[in-house]
Formats: structure tokens, sequence, C-alpha cells
């Protein structure tokens, strides 16, 4: 989806001989030798037994060559390579083996957005992700009118999706002066009671919220959000370091797109930005395309968290719009128009409006930007924000846990998706 000199992309060459240091063939070759056309995503019954032979799987402790043996949706054992008989086999030897990716932050792809509140809209974005290797999803909203998203969150509520892990929502309780591509229309000041009935019958749908603390009310909204058992995020704030510190101090336990759209890091007024980085007790999500946050403060990010032994804090997530994986051109966020011009969505005042990331193509980015070893960067898209959820039996490969993993080719590309045991992307017709 982008072009070998667009902003999402790191240059094969590198990632080839990341491959080759490592020890893996730059093509896996499936039983057949075949590879099937990219995008092929598949729609699998569920399967007894499924046996992911002999790839190089990255557990949470280790490394280690192994096959995972799957028993309906769940990961039943992982063991050594040996001779064992099944009928569903996949050949996994010239492949990592991954968890598969967790997306907190994702409003659309290949087209369609969470916000057109529609279960095909959804269905095409979570289709779409899956052919990236994510296979659970947290769908963003944007603010609209107050009963269009009561009606799109009862949607996504009762849609039974597979992978969907619930909604975010990114305001409309957020600063005007730090609104993004947020349209300013429909943008609210923090109201508890009518939160309240914003969410009012949707149970556990709503997973997160993202407000200004800023604002006159916020404090009592946050202990709403908590009320029904949301993660109160920070983010779209123009709040001031001591003013982002006694929102942590209140609840808030999540920072919404590090860097951007919230007062910045500065040597007298270290701002949300330095409240996320400096506070132990909040998650802090990272857009790494090279665009949103210069790919030498993701360094800076990555090595200060990783030198504080915090880097279970940072998980990566893409901010996809409905543009992603689709060509240049317009497009829109919520209501607001917009326009792609290699690879990066803006306003016509040049304001990032999400992105057209996915997550394969942060963590070949976060690697080549920072350096760190391809383990360490797995975690930010899968175990880091699923313990960001609350979430234990996904993103990591360990008996018990739901049989999410990627197979990841030699330049970490995706060549298969497999969420509860069931193979919902294939790319290299691998399976017998």
């Amino acid at each position: 989806m982008f072009a070998a000199d667009g902003p999402g992309y790191l240059g094969g060459n590198v990632l080839h001989l990341l491959g080759r240091a490592q020890g893996l063939q730059s093509e896996p070759k499936g039983p057949h030798g075949l590879v099937a056309p990219r995008g092929t995503v598949m729609r699998h019954e569920s399967i007894a037994e499924l046996l992911i032979a002999g790839g190089r799987c990255v557990l949470e402790e280790r490394e280690m060559q192994a096959d995972v043996v799957v028993v309906g949706e769940r990961i039943a054992d992982i063991v050594r390579p040996r001779s064992r008989s099944t009928a569903h086999s996949i050949d996994a030897s010239s492949c990592w083996v991954v968890p598969g990716f967790v997306d907190l932050h994702v409003h659309g792809g290949g087209g369609a957005d969470f916000s057109d509140g529609t279960v095909s809209a959804a269905e095409t974005v979570l289709g779409f992700h899956a052919a990236h290797g994510t296979t659970r999803v947290v769908a963003s909203l944007v603010p609209a009118e107050l009963d269009r998203l009561r009606r799109t969150i009862g949607i996504l509520s009762t849609s039974r999706l597979p992978g969907l892990l619930g909604v975010h929502l990114e305001g409309p309780y957020v600063s005007p002066a730090k609104r993004g591509a947020l349209a300013s229309a429909y943008l609210r000041l923090p109201d508890r009671d009518e939160f309240g009935r914003l969410v009012a019958g949707s149970g556990n749908t709503v997973r997160v919220v993202t407000l200004a603390p800023e604002l006159p009310g916020a404090a009592d909204l946050l202990a709403a959000i908590r009320g029904v058992g949301a993660i109160p995020a920070i983010g779209h704030s123009e709040a001031t370091y001591e003013q982002a510190l006694a929102a942590i101090e209140s609840g808030a336990r999540h920072v919404t797109h590090w860097g951007n759209a919230m007062s910045g890091l500065h040597h007298r007024a270290p701002g949300v930005a330095g409240a996320a980085l400096f506070d132990p007790r909040v998650t802090i999500e990272l857009i790494a395309d090279g665009s949103h946050v210069h790919p030498s403060v993701i360094r800076f990010l990555v090595e200060d968290l990783a030198a504080r032994e915090q880097l279970r804090r940072l998980s990566l997530v893409s901010d996809a719009i409905r543009a992603a994986g689709t060509p240049d051109g317009p497009s829109t966020v919520g209501d607001l128009d917009v326009a792609v011009r290699g690879g990066v969505a803006s306003l016509p005042d040049g304001t990032l409006s999400g992105s057209t990331l996915t997550l394969d193509v942060a963590l070949r980015n976060v690697m080549g930007y920072t350096g760190i070893p391809l383990a360490e960067a797995v975690r930010l898209v899968t175990r880091n924000p699923a313990s960001a959820l609350g979430e234990d039996s996904v993103g990591e490969l360990r008996p018990g846990a739901y049989a999410d993993a990627v197979l990841l080719d030699a330049e970490l590309n995706v060549r298969m998706t497999i969420r509860s045991g069931k193979v919902i992307f294939d790319s290299t017709a691998a399976r017998t």
C-alpha cells in the first residue's frame, strides 16, 4: 500500500538483511511451493485441531523453533518440532510465528470506517487489517451528533464481530484548540450525565474514552468513565503538566497518540507529553509512521522507556482511517474532507488526519528507527496493547491463550493471519 519512498515504508533491503542474519528464507515455501495473491481474506470453518508446524516462535520470554498445537479456539501446547499426525497443518518452517496484533486505535481501512455505523463497514475494516496481521481491534469513533454516535455504539455492541474488542470514543469531550481532525461542530464540554446517556445499554462495549482533563466538568466525567468500566485516556488536550498529573492521580490510565494533538514536551512546560513520559501509571499510544512523530523522537521515546524498564507501557497503534489501503486522493474523516498524498492524510490546512498505517508496517518501522530486536518490537503490537486493555488471553503465544498468530517472512511481511484457530488471511497457500 505504500510507495517505496512513502512515509510508511522501511526499505526492503534492511529487512532482507535482518531476515538473512536471523536464518530465515526470504520467501516461505509451503508444501506445494505456491504463493497466493496478496489480499486473500479467508473464511474458514472451525477446525478441531490445527498444527502450526516448525516456525520460529516469538514467545514472552524467548524465541524457539516450535510447533504450536491449537485445539478449537485456544493454544493447547507449544513444543519442540516433531513428526505428528493431524489433518490440518500449516508449514511455518520458513516463517516467524508471532502473536496476532492488537490495535487499540483504528478508525477504518479498505475504504470503510467504523463511524459509518454498519456491520458491513466494520467487517471491511476488520478484514483489511487482518491482511496486515491484526487479529483484535478497538474501533475508534470520531465525534458526531450524539444520536448518531449512540446508534453506532449500539450497532457495534450487538454485532458480535470476531476480533472486535470494543469501542474507543475519541471525544467528543476534548479541547477545540487541540481538535486535530475532529469536527469542531461536534465537540462538547464534559457532562457526566450526558455521557451516561450516550453509553447506556451498551454493556462493556466502550473500552476507552479520550478526554481533555483541563475542561470544566472533566473530573466528574473521568469518574463516570471509570464507573462504566472504561479507561479514561488523555488526548486532544492542552492540559498543563500539572493538570495532566492530576488527571492521572484521579484515574486516567492511557494517553492517546502521544505527541499529537496535545501540549508538547517543553523544557519549562512538560505538558501532557511529559506527564505521559514520566508517570509509570499510564500506557502510551504511538503512531510510528514517521510523519506523526519524527523517527528520532520515536527512538528517544523507545530508548528512554527501555532504559527505565518501562517499555511495557508503549503500544504502537495505526490510527488508520478509511483511506488506508486505497490510492492517494480525496477521502474523509467523519464529516471532514481530507486529502491523501504519498500515504499522508491531511486537512486542507495541512493538519494530519489519522493515518494510512497498518501495524505490520509500524512494526517494521520501529525496528528500523530504533534498532530494537524483533521480540521487543513484537510486544509493542501484541502483549503491550492487550495488557493496556486488561486482556490476558490475547497478545501472546502460550497454552490457554486464544490461538491468534501471524506468520511473517524474512522481510516481516504478513504471510498468514490466524484468529481463534481460524485462518482469516492467507497469502502463502501453506495450508495442507
